[in-house]
């Protein structure tokens, strides 16, 4: 990966949401102050997650730490958009310059019987409710879209112009993105800070699940980016 690149990739982490709601701010104030960029929730509704409501964690987050905050993902097949945007919106106010979202489709069809909805219809419902979110919100902050399996969310991102999350094993997409969006970012989701980084993101998101193990993928990062190496005083958390 150049070292151009590596010198302004925002580098932070993420849970799936897995802990309960208190274990993950712990892990938030972890990763702030190893000096991390970005802290990120998933949004799901079945166990064992704990994470329904990442616009709540985050405002909370957002008052203990200086962190980037952002979700991975938000659900915006079975979210109403009208509320999504209201939700993060205020996010957006208590946190200004330091929030933005993942907006994702879901696939567990469980999840989208609870909210009256099919999985069946869950790209249809997708890029419907992407437009009513964009309506809501038209100053809304930078927004990225989870692409996995279906290239019409690549095209949907690039369309508007936003970023495209991916995870660093399902990368087909990207070079569809790229050759499309006027300003192409890419986000991925690691396991591993080197297959995140072997990946050239503008932004990487590496899994975690407990202070320690922040502590240790920080040390990582320090190793493969000499350059990160700083105070947590010291360190500017990326604001785009």
């Amino acid at each position: 990966m150049p070292r151009a690149h590596t010198e302004r990739v925002q580098i932070g982490v993420f849970t799936a949401g897995d802990l309960e709601p208190a274990g993950i701010v712990v892990l938030a104030v972890a990763a702030d102050e190893a000096g991390f960029d970005v802290f990120a929730v998933g949004e799901h509704h079945n166990p064992p997650y704990n994470s329904s409501s990442p616009a709540t964690l985050l405002a909370h987050i957002a008052a203990r730490t200086t962190l980037r905050l952002s979700t991975a993902t938000t659900l915006i097949t079975t979210n109403d958009p009208a509320r999504l945007a209201a939700e993060y919106a205020t996010l957006a106010l208590l946190a200004p310059g330091r929030t933005d979202l993942v907006l994702g489709r879901g696939n567990t069809a469980k999840v989208f019987g609870w909210f009256g909805k099919e999985i069946e219809y869950s790209l249809p419902l997708t890029i419907e409710h992407y437009a009513a979110f964009r309506s809501s919100w038209p100053g809304r902050p930078c927004v990225w879209h989870a692409c996995t399996r279906s290239p019409e969310i690549a095209d949907l991102a690039a369309e508007h112009d936003d970023g495209l999350f991916v995870f660093a094993g399902q990368t087909e997409h990207v070079g569809r993105y790229r050759d499309q969006a006027a300003h192409p970012r890419i986000g991925v989701l690691a396991d591993d800070l080197d297959e995140g980084l072997a990946c050239a993101p503008d932004r990487l998101l590496v899994k975690v699940s407990g202070p320690a193990d922040v502590e240790k993928l920080w040390s990582a990062v320090c190793s493969a980016l000499p350059h990160r190496r700083s105070s947590p005083d010291s360190t500017t958390h990326g604001t785009s």
